[in-house]
């Protein structure tokens, strides 16, 4: 019944988002001609795809009511990792294993302190990107870990069937989440449980097992990312996945997910992707500096925060209260 609903309030924003996204598409294919090319879409799908990858982990935490700002340090932690355990002649298959075991070691310590603690996710993950970050900075004396191995470039650089080996697996992680919720009764609790945890633990839900659930594919999926950022360039750096989090919770929210929790979906995400891929190629394309990105971010977030919120006003039947909210009245 609560993705039904879910689904049946998401249609306008697909439709819409869907719509400027390719509005936008089309407008820069006419404005610069190398624009729709193999080789631009590779540029846009690649310059984005671990974002991307991260924010399938952040579309389910939000989904559950919650939130995770260490995503980004948690990747660049998993890049510098990865890379100590390949110098250490480890092998490439048990250096990805022992790093994704770390990563997600990250998002169940941040389970336990939201379960156990009862600390708001906000805090507990700030604390914990401010931690991990700089315990990256530590171990590696803000020095770049270089001297990988040929062999582990594959999962950064190579190609399975003429598309990115990370968009494949892109596009399999996607299609395997989105399987996840919409159609395992299981999963799709996570809906309930972010609406309502309350009447969630009334109806026998096991709340604080769904919270380690999905802090721990957050933090693994972004561990994930890391590797793939590492073997893209053969090597690893402190400073990788600076500001990853807001462009990945910008996608998500942009896509319809509601910080409210119980709103949201893999499809819708994965169209926030795509829009601010497009977006970010665009002011590059058009010559814009670099560091009107975060303007440009910041203000699409703030944004979609406040038509998700004037959305929920109406939605709910109480839109008539929306001026009293804006000017902070009861």
């Amino acid at each position: 019944m609560v993705t039904k609903m879910v689904r049946k309030l998401s249609e306008r924003t697909n439709l819409g988002l869907l719509a400027v996204t390719v509005g936008l598409f089309t407008a820069m294919s006419i404005a610069y001609s190398h624009f729709f090319t193999l080789y631009n879409m590779e540029v846009i799908a690649m310059g984005f795809v671990q974002e991307a990858i991260m924010a399938l982990g952040m579309t389910i935490v939000i989904i559950s009511g919650g939130i995770d700002l260490s995503i980004g340090s948690v990747l660049v932690l998993s890049s510098i990792l990865v890379g100590i355990f390949l110098k250490a002649d480890l092998g490439v298959a048990l250096s990805i294993f022992l790093t994704l075991c770390i990563s997600g070691s990250i998002g169940f310590a941040n389970a336990v302190m939201i379960n156990r603690l009862r600390a708001h996710p906000f805090i507990v993950t700030l604390g914990t990107m401010t931690a991990v970050r700089g315990f990256a900075l530590v171990i590696t004396e803000g020095h770049p870990v270089t001297g990988f191995p040929k062999s582990f470039s594959y999962f950064g650089q190579g190609y399975l069937f003429n598309i990115p080996f990370p968009v494949v697996l892109f596009i399999i992680l996607a299609i395997g989440f989105h399987i996840l919720l919409r159609h395992t009764k299981y999963f799709s609790q996570v809906y309930f449980i972010g609406s309502n945890p309350g009447a969630a633990r009334l109806c026998g839900m096991n709340v604080e097992r769904f919270r380690w659930m999905t802090y721990i594919i957050s933090a693994t999926l972004a561990g994930t990312a890391g590797i793939i950022t590492a073997s893209q360039y053969i090597s690893a750096n402190a400073s990788f996945g600076i500001d990853a989090e807001l462009r990945v919770i910008t996608a998500v929210i942009i896509g319809g997910a509601s910080l409210s929790g119980g709103i949201g979906s893999i499809g819708r995400t994965v169209l926030g992707v795509i829009f601010l891929a497009i977006v970010a190629n665009a002011m590059v394309q058009a010559g814009v500096p670099t560091y009107w990105d975060k303007v440009a971010y910041g203000s699409m977030l703030v944004i979609s925060v406040v038509l998700e919120q004037y959305f929920r006003f109406r939605r709910t039947g109480i839109k008539d209260n929306w001026r009293d909210f804006m000017l902070g009245g009861n």
